[in-house]
């Protein structure tokens, strides 16, 4: 809680003005040292202690591979996942192995034609389903994970001292600035893309009366963000990042000092600036600035870029959106310390409909286990031969949990307009920074404005008793279709290209 310096009431520390009087309230940088755990990383510890594919995909995918980069999520923390996801192994083994000895029992009952020990077989196998699912949903999901208990530090590290060292890396890549992805999406583990724009500005065509200031690159990038830092959309955070396509680092020792090994979470930030002053083609810096509501189940995230060329000044955004995690996963929050009639009979009924899957699964995940380091080692090695030996390893980040939870689309109905006002005030926002430091430099501004007007208007506008959209207009005086026409090369919008490749 925080007081107002007009009246002294307390307000939340997020609070954007005073419930009490109305006053503005300072904005406040968040601190994600102090901040509290957001429900999406409560969520996926869930995810991972209800779904045992889930917590095999998060334990070989971003534990064990040691020499990929570890999947970033933003507002979501992975080390108490991953620890969860360990814990959670151990009890889908001994779940495994009694399935096992059972589907053996099972099909030797059938052999000696022993029906009455094949129905009993078949019927525990439910038995140890539902015990499994009764004891990650009671002993541990509505135990551990409930809001007021969860606890992310709760869990020790493990004793391997590799998966130590692989903890402490994907903890460093949560705080670092680099992203090295893998295959086609560069901002992967933000979610699905929503809106996407560039424009191309004459730097060299002076106002009425003025003359042209020459500027650089990095006065345009910290000009709009020291002009975004007082945006009241929710909880936001703006940090510079290198992305980097895991394929193209095998050389550069900026992004891998050791060929053998995973590629660094961060760089110096003069390097970024460096980038900023002088795009690569295969190291392109941004400003990623971040949008969390929801308690974390609504993240939204733009990625910005500048590049200037001897006339002109490139602006390129790419607006994502992570979705709230599947309500299947959420059932911490409703879950009771005891289970009710409904709830046990549900979980029954659920663990019915998964025990054929289960039963079938558990001796192939059994000898998994049984052999899991050995396979590991096996796969490390030839890992190790294809670095040294191929001309291209991709070093990119896989799949991020956070993804792989995710509901298709919004749950709520607000959180549809709440995303929708993020797009809008960030570039309504974006638009009057870049005019403000154009007209410090003396640049006409009028090509902004048409780019803008696009920009703005890429929903629906209703103004005067008439309809706007991108592709049809009505009312009077509707010219959607000319006006678009008219600004389309100023623009440069490209969302229907961006979508198609995503």
């Amino acid at each position: 809680m925080r007081n107002c310096h007009s009246c002294g009431a307390a307000n939340r520390v997020s609070a954007t003005y005073c419930g009490t009087c109305g006053t503005s309230l300072p904005a406040v940088e968040p601190d994600p040292a102090t901040m509290p755990s957001s429900d999406a990383t409560r969520y996926l510890c869930a995810a991972v202690q209800l779904d045992s594919r889930l917590a095999q995909q998060v334990v070989r995918d971003v534990l064990d591979e040691r020499y990929k980069a570890p999947p970033t999520s933003p507002d979501v923390d992975l080390v108490p996942v991953v620890l969860h996801a360990l814990e959670a192994q151990k009890r889908h083994f001994a779940r495994d192995v009694l399935l096992t000895l059972l589907f053996f029992v099972g099909v030797w009952s059938l052999y000696t034609a022993r029906p009455l020990i094949f129905v009993l077989a078949t019927a525990l196998c439910w038995v140890v389903v539902v015990g499994e699912t009764l004891v990650a949903t009671y002993g541990v999901v509505a135990r551990d994970l409930h809001p007021a208990r969860f606890k992310p530090d709760a869990l020790p590290p493990p004793y391997n001292d590799g998966q130590r060292r692989r903890l402490a890396l994907i903890a460093e890549a949560q705080r670092g600035n680099v992203s090295v992805y893998s295959a086609y999406k560069p901002f992967a583990g933000s979610g699905k893309l929503v809106d996407a724009w560039s424009m191309v500005l004459d730097t060299h065509r002076a106002a009425e009366g003025r003359e042209v200031e020459t500027f650089t690159v990095l006065e345009v990038h910290d000009f709009v963000r020291d002009q975004l830092r007082d945006l009241r959309t929710g909880a936001v955070t703006m940090t510079d990042r290198v992305f980097v396509d895991g394929r193209d680092i095998r050389d550069d020792l900026r992004f891998l000092p050791q060929q053998v090994g995973a590629p660094v979470t961060s760089v110096d930030p003069a390097l970024l600036r460096s980038l900023t002053m002088e795009s690569e083609d295969r190291a392109r810096p941004y400003l990623c600035i971040t949008v969390s509501g929801w308690q974390g189940q609504l993240v939204h995230s733009t990625f910005l870029r500048f590049v200037l060329t001897p006339r002109d000044l490139f602006i390129e955004a790419s607006h994502f959106l992570l979705t709230p995690v599947r309500d299947e996963f959420q059932e911490v929050d409703r879950l009771l310390p005891e289970p009710t009639v409904g709830q046990a009979l549900r979980i029954g009924g659920r663990a019915l409909w998964r025990t054929p899957g289960h039963l079938f699964r558990a001796p192939v995940t059994t000898i998994a286990h049984l052999f899991g380091s050995m396979a590991e080692e096996q796969q490390r090695s030839r890992q190790k031969k294809e670095i040294l030996n191929a001309l291209r390893f991709d070093h990119g980040a896989p799949v991020s949990p956070r993804e792989t939870v995710s509901d298709r689309w919004y749950q709520r109905y607000f959180q549809q307009l709440d995303d929708n006002w993020y797009t809008k005030v960030i570039d309504k926002r974006l638009l009057q920074s870049f005019n403000e430091f154009l007209v410090s430099k003396g640049i006409h501004t009028d090509e902004l404005a048409q780019a803008g007007t696009v920009i703005q208007n890429s929903g629906v506008m209703i103004t005067g008793g008439s309809v706007t959209t991108n592709s049809m207009a009505a009312g009077t005086g509707a010219r959607a279709a000319s006006m678009i026409g008219k600004v389309a090369k100023a623009a440069k919008h490209s969302v229907d290209e961006v979508a198609g490749r995503n």
